[in-house]
This record gives structure tokens, sequence and C-alpha cells, in this order.
């Protein structure tokens, strides 16, 4: 086994280690916090809170060729300092964006990564799609 791929299998173990630790942690609130603070629960930051990460994951997917240049953590810490602030203001003095305007906004935060990784670093996002063989 060539030393990209251990570094491939270790990444995804540690990426799988993660992701296990932080599902474990959120069934875990789930499960014990007590019923005197579920009625004290802002589903609107939970609602935030899912599609920030989905954000996060998408952005990391399409952009993982990117992710050895420091200017591409500068630019991502950019735009979602543009989202905490933008975005989570209308949740923060409200009842946040519905759910419709939300996938809108979201999307072009994605556009100006795209733009802007691929102005300074010449890297172009990828998206990744399994490729079904032609039957006829």
């Amino acid at each position: 086994m060539n030393a990209e791929a251990k570094d491939q299998i270790r990444l995804f173990l540690t990426a799988a280690g993660v992701a296990g630790l932080a599902i474990a942690l959120v069934i875990g609130t789930m499960l014990f916090a007590p019923r005197l603070y579920q009625h004290d629960i802002k589903w609107k930051w939970v609602r935030f809170g899912i599609v920030t990460v989905a954000f996060a994951a998408y952005c990391l997917r399409t952009h993982w060729r990117a992710r050895k240049h420091i200017g591409f953590w500068v630019i991502l810490f950019g735009v979602f300092s543009i989202h905490l602030l933008g975005v989570g203001y209308f949740y923060w003095s409200g009842m946040g964006l519905p759910l419709l305007m939300f996938g809108p906004v979201v999307a072009l935060e994605w556009m100006l990564l795209a733009i802007a990784v691929h102005h300074f670093l010449g890297i172009a996002p990828t998206n990744k799609t399994k490729r079904i063989p032609n039957r006829t």
C-alpha cells in the first residue's frame, strides 16, 4: 500500500471517528436532555445549525482539492463569517429565514466561495458523481 492510500485511509478513519463522536453527542443530548429544558430549545437554531453543517460539508466536498492551500481556509473562513453574521442575524433578530429563502442564500454563498477560490487559487470546484454505465 503506497503512502497516498495510507493517508486517505487515515483521513477517512479520522473523519468517521469525528462524525461518530458528533452523532453520539447529538443523540446523547437528545436522549438525556431533561424534560424541563426541552420547551426552551429554540428550534430555529437547530434548523440554522443543520443547514450550516450541510453547507460546510458540501463546501469541503466540492473544494477538496484546495484543502492544502492556506488561502482556501482563509476564503472559507471569510465566507462562513459572512454566513454566520449575515444569515445568523436574521435568526438572532427574529424567527430566521424561511427554508425557501435559506436555500438560495446558501447557494449564493457557495457561488461566492467558488468564484473566490477559482480567482485567487485557480482551483475550480468538483462535484464527483458516480457514472452509471450505459446499458443500451
